[in-house]
């Protein structure tokens, strides 16, 4: 099953470079796979998931190797602290574990900027939220079609 929500996904992805407008920010698909990874597995398999697939979109995308994955376990580690603390099947619960999850991601995107001296590229709040608001109804969607969470 693993494999072929990875496959799905690259999918989309690959469909979602070359639909969507250029220079307006897209959905986080490795994201949405990243936290149904962490949904669905103990966090000792989770968290090496969510690196690999932070390392195969860095290599999809020409970035930085390791940016997106340091982002991508910062997420995963997030989503595992918050739902070990609020209740996986309440919406107030699902809403903030991907917003302490999706902040996390951010987080460790500006970890490694400052960790290698890079230069930041303008940031622009509106993009933040827009990605965020993007993202969060896939995210939505992957926890209702995915079998309920194990209790750490």
């Amino acid at each position: 099953m693993m494999g072929i929500l990875l496959l799905i996904t690259l999918f989309l992805a690959g469909l979602a470079g070359a639909l969507w407008p250029q220079g307006l920010m897209a959905p986080d698909l490795f994201l949405v796979l990243a936290l149904a990874y962490s949904r669905l597995l103990p966090y000792y398999l989770g968290l090496p998931w969510a690196f690999f697939l932070g390392l195969v979109q860095d290599l999809l995308g020409y970035g930085l190797l390791g940016l997106h994955a340091v982002g991508l376990l910062s997420a995963s580690y997030a989503y595992y602290a918050a739902r070990r603390r609020l209740a996986p099947g309440e919406a107030p619960g699902i809403l903030f574990s991907f917003i302490w999850a999706f902040f996390a991601k951010w987080a460790g995107y500006f970890l490694v900027a400052y960790w290698l001296r890079l230069e930041l590229p303008p940031f622009w709040p509106l993009d933040l939220l827009l990605e965020g608001l993007l993202t969060l109804p896939l995210a939505l969607l992957a926890w209702r079609l995915l079998p309920p969470p194990r209790r750490p």
